[in-house]
């Protein structure tokens, strides 16, 4: 059988979170059309291009209170929640205790907003608890396994726990592992490969930087620069100063390019994947000193 939680205060609250963050994105994008290559314009597509990651995270836990909730039947209790599932035997299961009974330890750390709850939280004599639910602790309803417990939220308490006793003097009939599954996508060991996100990271910082170093320059140039030396440190070579804007652009295509395959590759070939990020790195580092030479000259 299928119990929901209670999720009308939840997908309001997340629902107006959602659109608040696209409303500074649409200020945002608003701010930086109209204006030339310069610090405003680039501070505004800046936090627009950071929001963007806090947008595509908001929206995943969205879809987790979403899909939010528990199977219960005679083999055990599957916990359901968006890309991830946790799996729970019914002969692993010890008791099912109110939350209100339990004193916490150490609070709870996770995601969350008024109407839902995803992390984990500390209580006395249980340890570790983690948390599926769309009501606080007092109103959750925690399932105690001698490995893990998990707090859960069914809109109806007393009815959930008679379904419960009910299937459990039934007897399984099949095995289940105490597992979490997460949908394919999810994963994938890339996400998990700090190196490879690291060398990104910086790489993607670079980048930026190098577009701020740019824009904090450009309105002060004259409209032709020197953009090539020779040998000897001459100019040889002088165009339109929005010929710069090639360079931190091309760091950006690079790193872009380099991040795709990197994801890919990273199933098949993990330090090829490191590799792309690295050079992204270095590609940046070279740019940076191409564009220093030539605004220094």
């Amino acid at each position: 059988m299928i119990w929901k939680p209670a999720k009308t205060l939840g997908l309001i609250g997340g629902l107006v979170i959602v659109l608040a963050i696209i409303g500074v994105d649409l200020f945002l994008l608003q701010s930086a059309r109209g204006r030339g290559f310069e610090v405003n314009s680039y501070l505004s597509v800046l936090l627009l291009i950071l929001s963007i990651p806090l947008l595509v995270l908001w929206v995943y836990w969205y879809y987790g209170l979403l899909t939010l909730h528990y199977r219960l039947d005679r083999d055990g209790l599957v916990i359901a929640c968006g890309t991830c599932s946790y799996i729970v035997p019914m002969g692993a299961i010890e008791e099912i205790i109110p939350g209100r009974e339990l004193k916490v330890l150490q609070g709870f750390r996770g995601i969350g907003w008024p109407g839902y709850l995803r992390g984990r939280v500390y209580v006395e004599g249980l340890g570790l608890v983690l948390v599926h639910a769309t009501e606080p602790l007092e109103r959750q309803l925690v399932v105690v396994t001698d490995s893990l417990c998990y707090g859960i939220s069914p809109r109806d308490e007393t009815r959930f726990l008679e379904d419960f006793a009910r299937r459990r003097a039934l007897g399984p009939v099949r095995a289940l592992p105490q597992v979490v599954r997460y949908a394919r996508l999810i994963a994938l060991p890339v996400w998990r490969d700090r190196w490879f996100w690291a060398g990104l990271i910086l790489a993607a910082t670079a980048c930026a930087a190098l577009f701020g170093l740019l824009a904090s320059r450009y309105g002060a140039l004259p409209e032709r620069i020197p953009i090539h030396f020779d040998a000897q440190g001459e100019v040889d070579r002088v165009g339109a100063k929005q010929g710069l804007l090639l360079i931190p652009w091309i760091g950006a295509l690079t790193l872009g390019v380099n991040g795709l395959l990197g994801v890919v590759l990273h199933r098949y070939e993990r330090w090829g994947a490191r590799l792309l990020a690295g050079m992204s790195l270095a590609i940046q580092v070279v740019l940076w000193v191409a564009l220093a030479r030539i605004l220094r000259g």
